[in-house]
């Protein structure tokens, strides 16, 4: 009778695999009571004045405040998602612009804007943080490259 390699090498690495689990087990020393008492023990040690103190809404709200920024950066297009016009600051700082006029969506395009950040909210891009654009200063329009879109 002819055995396949791969049939041996399968069934040594199986009965070695439950030999090494019931190892496991005879070496275990504690029993479940002693187990139980351990963790007794241990939530003992834990502090019990911990007191959970709600949050309203009102408060919860505050705590989020959005912000009222002026950056400086470039708008850039990625072709991503069907494609859209993203705001990186001079420091790397990434941003996803929202109303930001059609005149101002230039790939390349050196601008100063002021905007309220929103980073409550999520978009399909996943660019940075969302930037609701109130105002658009154009410093330097040299970059701008065709958008090929």
């Amino acid at each position: 009778m002819k055995t396949k390699p791969w049939y041996v090498v399968v069934a040594l690495a199986a009965s070695l695999s439950i030999v090494a689990c019931s190892d496991k087990e005879e070496k275990g020393t504690s029993t479940v009571t002693e187990k139980n008492e351990s963790e007794v023990t241990q939530a003992s040690n834990l502090p019990s004045n911990l007191v959970a103190e709600p949050v309203t809404q009102l408060d919860a709200k505050e705590n989020s405040e959005k912000q009222e920024v002026t950056l400086t950066g470039t708008i850039v297009y990625k072709d991503l998602e069907g494609g859209f016009f993203a705001f990186i600051t001079q420091n790397g700082k990434h941003y996803t612009p929202h109303g930001l006029d059609e005149t101002y969506r230039k790939n390349g395009l050196l601008v100063e804007i002021t905007g309220i950040t929103k980073p409550d909210i999520m978009t399909t891009t996943q660019f940075g943080t969302v930037l609701q654009v109130t105002s658009v200063k154009v410093i330097s329009s040299e970059n701008v490259k065709d958008n090929n879109i």
